[in-house]
């Protein structure tokens, strides 16, 4: 008999932050926090880490959240980690935040909203 084992995407870890003082929209990470992919891959999120949240428009705020609140909160973790690191492809690192999106209930057209602002707008760089 041939034992299959599925990888069940998480969050290992708390999100907990800090505003750093004098700094418009930068926060410190912690401890650390790391998302866990469907492939196994664990996304970590090192403490001391600066995040700045998701990029989102002021003017869709409304709509969508701002850069530290809502349900793409926790995926801007990881993906600000990423994004400065750049240790894994820019493909990889946006299709990582958008699995994340949607593990922490963000509906999937919100998702891909998200996502597509990301790869219209966001970073990359080579491989």
């Amino acid at each position: 008999m041939t034992v299959i084992i599925i990888n069940e995407p998480r969050f290992i870890g708390e999100a907990d932050t800090r505003m750093i003082q004098g700094e418009k929209r930068k926060v410190l990470l912690l401890n650390d926090f790391c998302f866990v992919d469907s492939a196994g891959f664990e996304w970590l999120a090192k403490k001391d880490s600066i995040i700045d949240g998701s990029s989102i428009p002021w003017f869709l705020w409304s709509i969508i959240g701002s850069p530290f609140v809502g349900l793409h909160r926790l995926a801007s973790i990881t993906h600000d980690v990423y994004c400065v690191s750049k240790s894994q492809p820019h493909e990889k690192v946006h299709q990582m935040y958008f699995d994340a999106c949607r593990l922490n209930g963000v509906s999937k057209t919100k998702a891909k909203l998200l996502l597509s602002g990301i790869k219209l707008g966001g970073p990359k760089w080579g491989k």
